[in-house]
């Protein structure tokens, strides 16, 4: 009589090579995914030991310790799924697994932010949540611009709810000319200051290459 059973992990030989491709597209995915909001060249590696010695250019404290943070998140496949070979749980399992990971990621960025920003002081208050013009132009006084590797200067984001972002919006529209023109000005200055402490950087390296 014929043995008709589904038998999952026939293969078992496989199993290693199954895993090793199945981490690999969720971190291609993940990768993908995380760089709309962190560029890859600003993401390093780091595979040994649990902290490390950080030197904030703010503070200038040589003794900050950072430590590693561990985060975890569940994802279950039924295994009656399994049983009936419905592969379309593979993808499911990694896009779930992706979205964990991204929202743990967020989450960490933000608090990390907010946590660094309380602690130099730049810092702009809002009372009852209510936004206004003025704190806009406080906001983007207290941000210096960054330049880029293309020697290009790098503008700030906003990031804010759907809320907030709309109340931002609507108030920054209805101011005149005049709060425009305010604007350009502190952005212009930015951008000189920083071309010019990038041009001070550079300058540390005779031999620096351009291109």
């Amino acid at each position: 009589m014929a043995d008709n059973r589904k038998i999952p992990f026939r293969l078992t030989s496989r199993i290693s090579g199954f895993d090793r491709a199945l981490s690999e597209d969720i971190s291609s995915v993940f990768i993908e995914q995380r760089k709309a909001f962190m560029p890859s060249d600003n993401v390093l590696g780091y595979t040994h030991g649990t902290k490390w010695h950080a030197r904030s250019a703010e503070t200038k404290d040589d003794n900050e310790v950072n430590e590693m943070q561990t985060h975890s998140m569940q994802v279950e496949i039924p295994f009656q799924e399994i049983i009936d070979n419905e592969l379309d749980v593979l993808a499911r399992y990694r896009d779930e697994l992706v979205s964990g990971m991204m929202q743990e990621l967020m989450s960490v960025m933000y608090q990390t932010i907010s946590e660094s920003a309380n602690k130099t002081g730049n810092v702009v208050g809002s009372k009852g949540g209510v936004f206004k013009a003025e704190q806009f132009v406080e906001m983007l006084e207290k941000i210096e611009f960054g330049v880029g590797r293309d020697g290009k200067v790098s503008f700030p984001e906003i990031h804010a709810g759907p809320e907030l972002a709309e109340k931002m919006t609507r108030e920054i529209s209805a101011q005149g000319p005049e709060f425009e023109k305010r604007i350009q000005e502190i952005t212009e200055k930015k951008t000189k200051a920083a071309l010019e402490k990038e041009n001070e950087r550079k300058s540390k390296f005779p031999n620096h290459d351009d291109d």
